[in-house]
C-alpha cells in the first residue's frame, strides 16, 4: 500500500478511503502525519512545519484527531575519566558549545564534531574550534542521526546519509568540502544514533557493517573507490579501529535482550578473542592510550563502564543520575574525560479539528 522505505504506525482512518498515519521521510527525517488514498495507493505528508507526530487517533466520524507532538533537547555534558573513585552527578559539567542542541560528539585534535540544527531546519555536521562553531556540507546530504567518523588525521570526515530507504557513506575534508558518496552498493546497517563506521589509522579504508553484494557483514571499503572487502559474514555493526593497534578492530554482534556481544576482527578478517562483554551497539569508544575500552552496557544505561584489557574486567567508573536519554559519547584528545550527550524527550497532546 505504500512505498516510503521505512516505518509506518499508529494508523487512523478517516474515512472509508482515508486514512492517517505517522511515518518519516525517505532522508530519516520526521515523524509527520501522512494520509493514504486508499483506492490510488497515493500518499501525501498532511503536517508542515518541523513538529513531530508520534501518535495519532481519529474518531469515528473521521472529523478530529488527536496527537502525540514531540520535542526534544539535546546537550553535551563532560565528566572525568579515570578517577580513583566512581565520577557522580556532582562531577558532571557543561561542556560548551555555541549552538544550543548538540549530540553525538566526535573530537579530533583541536576539534569537535557533532550534530545540531539550527530553529526551523534538519540536524546537520557542525565543527566547533577557537569558540566558534559553524555548519560543514550545508546543503549537500539530508538530515544526518548517526554520529560523524572523524579521520586520525582530522582532515576528513565520513557521516552516513539516508536516501530512498538506505544508508551509504559521504566523505568530505573537515571544512564541508569535496563531498563525495563511497560504496554506494553497501546499505549501512545499525541503530539510528549509534556509531558506525571508522577510519584506519592511515586514512586509506572505512569500516563499516552493511548489507553488499556479499550479503550482510562488516565491510573494509576503500577511500579511492575500489570494491569493498568483506571481513565478518553476518551480524556486524558499529566498529571501532583501536587508536594503538593497527590489526584490531572491535565491532558489535547481533543484538539480543538490547545488548550486543562485542567482538574483535583484525583488518584480514581474523577473529580476535575478546571478554565476553555485553554492551549496547556502537556505545563504546578506545582509552586514548588503547589499553581499555569505555562502554554502555545497555540500551537504558545511566552509567559508563570501563573493560581493562590487562586484567580482562569490566567495572562501573560512573554513578550518574536520570537527567536523560545517553546516547553517544568520545572521550576527549587529553583522556581525561568523557563528552556525553543527553536527550529529554518532551510531548504534547493535540487536538486537531478537520474541516467537513
Amino acid at each position: 500500500m505504500t512505498d516510503q522505505h521505512t516505518f509506518v504506525n499508529t494508523l487512523a482512518p478517516l474515512d472509508a478511503r482515508t486514512l492517517l498515519y505517522v511515518a518519516r521521510q525517505d532522508d530519516g527525517t520526521g515523524p509527520w502525519l501522512w494520509t493514504l488514498d486508499v483506492p490510488s495507493k497515493v500518499t501525501r505528508r498532511v503536517s508542515v512545519g518541523v513538529e513531530q507526530y508520534t501518535s495519532a487517533s481519529a474518531s469515528r466520524d473521521g472529523r478530529r484527531v488527536v496527537a502525540t507532538v514531540a520535542s526534544s533537547e539535546s546537550r553535551l555534558s563532560r565528566v572525568p575519566l579515570l578517577l580513583d573513585r566512581q565520577a557522580g552527578e556532582h562531577d558532571v559539567v557543561a561542556h560548551p558549545v555555541s549552538t544550543t542542541r548538540a549530540f553525538a560528539p566526535r573530537f579530533n585534535h583541536a576539534s569537535l564534531f557533532y550534530l545540531s540544527a539550527q530553529v526551523g531546519s534538519m540536524d546537520g555536521l557542525w565543527r566547533f574550534e577557537g569558540g566558534q562553531a559553524f555548519e560543514l556540507g550545508k546543503g549537500i546530504y539530508p538530515a544526518l542521526s548517526e554520529a560523524p567518523a572523524v579521520s586520525r588525521s582530522g582532515d576528513r570526515v565520513a557521516v552516513v546519509v539516508m536516501e530512498k530507504g538506505k544508508r551509504h557513506l559521504v566523505t568530505m575534508s573537515s571544512d564541508g568540502t569535496n563531498a563525495r558518496t563511497l560504496a554506494a552498493s553497501i546499505d549501512i546497517q545499525g541503530s539510528s544514533r549509534e556509531a558506525l563506521a571508522d577510519w584506519s589509522p592511515d586514512g586509506s579504508w572505512i569500516v563499516a557493517g552493511g548489507l553488499g553484494a556479499q550479503g550482510y557483514g562488516l565491510y573494509k571499503i576503500p577511500v579511492d573507490g575500489s570494491a569493498p572487502i568483506r571481513l565478518v559474514a553476518g551480524a556486524a555493526t558499529s566498529p571501532l579501529w583501536s587508536p594503538t593497534d593497527d590489526n584490531l578492530i572491535v565491532y558489535s554482534g547481533a543484538l539480543v535482550a538490547g545488548q550486543s556481544k562485542l567482538l574483535g576482527v583484525t583488518p584480514d578478517g581474523t577473529q580476535v578473542p575478546l571478554p565476553d562483554v555485553g554492551l549496547r551497539p556502537g556505545a563504546y569508544r578506545f582509552l586514548r592510550n588503547g589499553t581499555g575500552l569505555v562502554y554502555l552496557p545497555r540500551g537504558q544505561s545511566l552509567d559508563f563502564w570501563l573493560l581493562d584489557f590487562a586484567t580482562k574486567q569490566p567495572r562501573q567508573i560512573t554513578r550518574l543520575s536520570d537527567h536523560g536519554y545517553l546516547n553517544t559519547f568520545d572521550i576527549t584528545p587529553d583522556g581525561k574525560s568523557i563528552v556525553f550527550d543527553r536527550t529529554r524527550e518532551n510531548s504534547d497532546i493535540v487536538l486537531i479539528d478537520l474541516p467537513k
